[in-house]
């Protein structure tokens, strides 16, 4: 845990000057008290209280434009009020250095542990030693949808790696040869397992690859990734594409009848979350759904085992994703 000397030493200031940033003085220059307040960011300082936990855990999400991560918010919180917490919520906009202002506010806040959907901790290319620090500090984390091999942290999520191969084998099984992959951004860990799923698929039934197009997981990049794949000659196009996302499937789903194609005659699509809105598309989408109340319900479980048996290491739980067969796919035609 850093301690007003470990501050002091990385600002270069004297323990007094870090002592006034730190109990809000103003008789501090305004260049002093930067250098001081990024030390103080950077090495997760709090000062020392003695008030009680707070009976409440943060609740980090990336963003709310997709819709699974309001929904396993919500679904967190309801398990949550259930076990008697009260849950804080902390949009972090995809920013690190936001999730960093949050873990220290709630770090003030005395909360009793903190649960990180798809934390930037996917980002396979980012530097993630704060989770580390927070674990020095005793600090009770639990990851969903995205957790790190390097960590000892309780992880609770879907086998994405089992929802690339679910979905190809859903498409061979109908027929479809050239298979393509409506892929979110490469760095993200979940569209590598899905990756690595798919390619399982594909030659296990002896089938090459090659049609994968990566956008942002969004509704535009699904259109944007979409719209690649069917750049290609006729005789490469996919006939079939399975989807990093369910908004990314939709978006295929409106990039195919943009360019005159019939989902499912001419182009089947497979997304994957389960999110409402798959039911809502015309025809409704085959999806490989996550099992969302299970995976909150566990995260807040692990959670509170953590406050009930500080001493003991807890175990992650990996669900089995499920397929749900909509209108979206076909036999190619």
């Amino acid at each position: 845990m850093a301690s007003l000397r470990d501050v002091a030493e990385r600002a270069g200031v004297s323990v007094a000057t870090a002592s006034r940033v730190a109990s809000g003085s103003a008789v501090v220059r305004p260049e002093t008290r930067g250098r001081v307040e990024t030390a103080m960011r950077d090495l997760l300082y709090v000062a020392p209280s003695r008030a009680e936990p707070s009976g409440a855990v943060g609740l980090f999400v990336p963003e709310f434009g997709n819709p699974v991560f309001a929904a396993l918010a919500e679904a967190m919180e309801t398990h949550a009020a259930r076990a008697g917490l009260a849950t804080i919520l902390c949009n972090t906009h995809g920013s690190a250095q936001r999730e960093l202002d949050y873990v220290r506010m709630l770090l003030e806040r005395r909360v009793e542990g903190m649960v990180f959907i798809s934390a930037e901790i996917t980002d396979v290319r980012g530097e993630h030693s704060h989770y580390a620090q927070l674990l020095e500090r005793g600090a009770r984390l639990v990851f969903v949808n995205g957790g790190s091999e390097q960590l000892e942290v309780t992880s609770v999520g879907v086998d994405e790696r089992a929802a690339g191969r679910i979905a190809t084998e859903h498409l061979i099984g109908l027929g479809h040869e050239r298979i393509g992959f409506v892929a979110g951004r490469p760095y993200a860990h979940p569209t590598r397992e899905k990756t690595l799923g798919r390619l399982d698929a594909l030659r296990a039934a002896g089938l090459t690859d090659g049609l994968v197009a990566h956008a942002e997981f969004s509704v535009p990049g699904g259109r944007e990734a979409l719209r690649e794949l069917l750049s290609k000659p006729d005789s490469e196009r996919p006939s079939g594409v399975i989807c990093s996302s369910d908004l990314m499937a939709i978006g295929a789903v409106q990039e195919a009848f943009a360019h005159g194609l019939r989902v499912p005659e001419d182009l089947s699509v497979v997304g994957f979350d389960g999110i409402e809105a798959a039911a809502w598309t015309q025809p409704p989408l085959t999806t490989v759904e996550q099992p969302i109340d299970e995976i909150a319900r566990t995260a807040v479980a692990a959670l509170r085992a953590q406050v009930e048996h500080p001493l003991e290491r807890q175990p992650s739980y990996v669900f089995r994703p499920r397929l749900r067969v909509g209108g979206t796919t076909a036999p190619p035609g």
